[in-house]
């Protein structure tokens, strides 16, 4: 028997408006009351209507296709960032292109590229290497859009997360503590993220008439983690207690505890930042600093959503950080 294919028609009526609704609610391209679409996507659902996607692209002008940079793919920062982001998308009946750029600023900008000449209608960059500046001029190629990153003329495409505030609560924890001498590993200097966490360090510091005992600058990776911790166990002063600028340089530090007896927290305490999902099934359990990765990466998908295609959905723009104690510090 041949399968009978279900019409706008069909999808107007059991939904209760005009056909016109239904082509606005799937072009995206018109505001329409969210339960309004409800109901629409709702018909198209049950009787699992198809639009035919090149007409939608001919008549509007767009592919319906967003591209999506991750510095990579198979870690766990990026990992749940790319997924929440997809997921979104997908949800607002978009297709959705990943592009990894393989850990390098070259790999980075091959995957824009390759993306650009697809045609797709903006960029969602979750990524490791680009410079604030380059990322300015790709938006001006294609629209870009943001989480914990941050670009010029780029305020209305980003997701925020207050880093500045991060640094210092993690920091203040450890003063709480009781601990004097702290040190900290920051991540690269020149992101933004990496800096304000460094800031934010020094001002709970500085509030509480301390010095940072010592400073010393990372990758955001287990390996320079590793250095790192080397390098301070190495000190004949030591610091009581580290501020990782992430979770996986305090993976990385935990390791080389591990390696050389030192026990943590008991001769030095350790504090992380984003709450990776892993953190807390290490030994011991990470104390951390919870950056909503996911509901950001969401946030984001959204923003591009109501930005490009003119939907209304609500959306948070700001996110701030809040304390997960475990047994690290």
């Amino acid at each position: 028997m041949k399968k009978t294919t279900s019409t706008i028609t069909q999808v107007a009526t059991l939904a209760g408006v005009s056909k016109a609704t239904v082509s606005r609610v799937l072009s995206g391209t018109t505001p329409v009351k969210e339960e309004t679409r409800n109901r629409v996507m709702d018909a198209v659902d049950k009787l699992s209507y198809s639009p035919n996607q090149a007409a939608r692209s001919l008549a509007s002008n767009k592919t319906y296709t967003i591209g999506l940079v991750a510095s990579r793919i198979d870690t766990a920062y990026y990992g749940p960032a790319a997924s929440g982001v997809e997921k979104a998308l997908r949800g607002g009946d978009r297709h959705v292109i990943i592009a990894s750029g393989n850990g390098s600023l070259e790999g980075e900008r091959e995957a824009v590229d390759f993306l650009i000449k697809r045609q797709v209608d903006a960029l969602v960059l979750i990524t490791n290497f680009l410079p604030e500046e380059e990322i300015s001029q790709i938006n001006l190629r294609c629209p870009v859009f943001v989480l914990n990153q941050n670009f010029p003329s780029g305020e209305d495409h980003r997701i925020f997360f207050d880093n500045f505030a991060g640094g210092e609560m993690a920091t203040q924890y450890l003063i709480d503590k009781g601990h004097k001498k702290i040190a900290t590993v920051t991540g690269p200097l020149w992101k933004h993220d990496a800096y304000q966490r460094y800031l934010g360090c020094q001002k709970a510091l500085q509030r509480a008439g301390l010095s940072l005992h010592s400073q010393y600058e990372g990758t955001f990776s287990s390996s320079s983690g590793m250095c790192q911790m080397k390098s301070i166990l190495a000190l004949e002063d030591k610091p009581t207690a580290i501020f990782f600028a992430n979770d996986i340089m305090a993976m990385g530090a935990l390791h080389v505890c591990a390696q050389q007896g030192i026990k943590v927290p008991d001769d030095i305490a350790i504090i992380g930042f984003d709450d990776l999902d892993m953190s807390q099934y290490y030994s011991p359990s990470i104390t951390t600093i919870k950056l909503p990765l996911y509901e950001m990466a969401e946030a984001a998908a959204y923003l591009l959503l109501n930005t490009i295609y003119g939907t209304q959905y609500t959306i948070k723009h700001a996110f701030s950080p809040e304390l997960v104690i475990r047994q690290s510090a």
